[in-house]
């Protein structure tokens, strides 16, 4: 398989989550792929201990709503990521498939790393979401995706 461009998206110091919402949404390019490397949710804020749940799904239908966000190229002479990637959403995507839902403490975090069989590959105009599947009101959260493209 050949090598794409790396790049991070991060949700950085989102205030409290008052209901189920997706934290990073990810549409493809209409011409690339996008593969999932890794994913995160901790908090940033309070030392408490609250159990959350995380929960990674395609999108499907109707976009949804949310701050702009420009992924960061892991190497810096990489071009921008193409497709469109949003965080924080006020309007969640139209769940699909759930690919994991997993819950985890606030404390220690979630932290999904994928041996490269269990990758998931984001289609060309595919979208596919971060989520947090239960409101977290105890503390201010961050997110992050790892992702590659390829096209």
């Amino acid at each position: 398989m050949s090598m794409g461009r790396m790049y991070s998206i991060l949700m950085d110091a989102a205030t409290t989550v008052a209901a189920a919402q997706d934290l990073i949404s990810i549409t493809a390019p209409a011409d690339a792929i996008i593969i999932v490397h890794e994913a995160h949710i901790s908090r940033e804020s309070s030392e408490v201990s609250d159990t959350a749940v995380a929960q990674i799904h395609r999108g499907s239908g109707s976009a949804g709503a949310g701050g702009a966000n420009t992924p960061i190229p892991l190497d810096l002479q990489s071009p921008a990521m193409g497709g469109t990637v949003l965080h924080d959403l006020t309007t969640d995507e139209t769940e699909g498939v759930i690919f994991h839902r997993r819950a985890f403490n606030l404390i220690s975090g979630f932290h999904w790393l994928p041996t490269p069989e269990m990758r998931i590959v984001i289609p060309p105009s595919g979208i596919l979401c971060l989520r947090s599947d239960i409101a977290i009101t105890s503390c201010t959260l961050n997110a992050e995706l790892i992702v590659e493209e390829i096209g």
